[in-house]
């Protein structure tokens, strides 16, 4: 996961700074979308990382079964409607497997090796054979700053970005939505496509694909 390192703003936060409102009132960007046409129909889905349910709730309403799974209880108490699971994803273990594992947020960009293979090998041991492991990375050149993004209804500043060895960043990021501000500090690492294909390979699993010309969204199979 992009690691955090402290956040501030109204409500509660998790233990690596993620503001819990601020998830509430996040907006789907198109990723449900894009997910569903890349899957079958009503398939079984295990999401790690869900947040809020910002995904978890459009899935559901296209029909896929899905299972939620978070490590934070505030976060995970606030998914309605679907089974959910209060778990670190290294540490999950469930005796089933799923047509899709989920793992989105850049969670796949955390800045620890050993890590990085923990979550991955979650996702190895919950797939079905035949079945898609979706990741969302972090691409170089997407966290840049300072820099402002901005519509009618949120804003988005990234500050005091750090260009770290071993091609990691650091960086402030600052969200304001109807007045209220969150901000958090991030650690995160862009991964070459032979360093992502080498811990994929690691774990038991294949890159087969890009679902997007950008290679933010890519989908892996059981080797």
């Amino acid at each position: 996961m992009r690691v955090g390192q402290g956040g501030t703003g109204p409500g509660p936060h998790t233990p690596d700074g993620s503001a819990i409102e601020l998830y509430e009132v996040t907006p789907v960007h198109g990723e449900d979308q894009l997910i569903n046409a890349a899957i079958d129909p009503g398939s079984s889905i295990l999401e790690l990382g869900c947040g809020t349910g910002r995904i978890t709730r459009p899935l559901l309403a296209c029909g896929h079964q899905v299972v939620a799974v978070d490590e934070s209880p505030d976060m995970i108490a606030r998914v309605t409607g679907t089974e959910t699971i209060c778990s670190t994803i290294g540490d999950l273990r469930l005796d089933r497997r799923f047509d899709v594992v989920l793992m989105m947020s850049y969670l796949i960009n955390v800045a620890d090796d050993a890590e990085r293979l923990r979550l991955l090998q979650t996702c190895a041991l919950h797939v079905r054979p035949g079945g898609a492991v979706l990741l969302q990375q972090q691409i170089p050149g997407m966290l840049r700053g300072p820099a402002v993004m901005e519509n009618d209804r949120r804003r988005l500043v990234v500050s005091d970005v750090e260009e770290l060895p071993g091609n990691r960043q650091a960086a402030t990021l600052t969200h304001t939505i109807g007045g209220r501000s969150w901000s958090q500090r991030i650690l995160t690492q862009n991964l070459t496509e032979e360093q992502l294909s080498a811990q994929l390979t690691e774990a038991g699993l294949t890159l087969t694909d890009y679902l997007t010309p950008d290679k933010t969204w890519v989908r892996a199979q059981l080797a």
